[in-house]
């Protein structure tokens, strides 16, 4: 389980937001099991206090992953956009993990008539029928 810190700096943050906020993280959990912390802050922009900068912040082990979004006035539209970038960066983590626990067990994938054509090709070279 991780921990979740929901703020606002000049915004209200209501239950409702925050259950909207926690529900949405939970459908990253796809992506990884070993997120430790979730930070999420709410703040207006310096000269317009209408615009809402919803910024969030992923701790899982080796990495961290960051993300802003700004809506107009609706903070649900600055979640929305700010979960649909942490699922990409996600998501791009995940295959980046992916490629390297794997490339260390690559089998060879030679297929026997590869495996033959490549043997008879070697023999018509040694023979000298064949130039390399």
């Amino acid at each position: 389980m991780y921990k979740v810190n929901i703020s606002g700096q000049h915004v209200s943050v209501s239950d409702e937001v925050v259950s909207y906020v926690e529900e949405s993280i939970s459908s990253l959990e796809r992506f990884s099991d070993q997120i430790s912390s979730v930070n999420v802050n709410f703040t207006t922009e310096k000269h317009d206090t209408h615009k809402i900068i919803a910024e969030a912040q992923i701790h899982i082990p080796g990495a961290d992953i960051f993300a802003t979004s700004t809506a107009d006035r609706h903070i649900t539209s600055a979640i929305d956009g700010l979960m649909t970038k942490l699922e990409n960066q996600m998501r791009k983590h995940k295959s980046k993990h992916l490629n390297k626990s794997h490339s260390g067990n690559k089998v060879d994938s030679e297929t026997p008539e590869e495996r033959e054509k490549q043997d008879e090709f070697n023999e018509l070279v040694d023979r000298g029928v064949v130039t390399d």
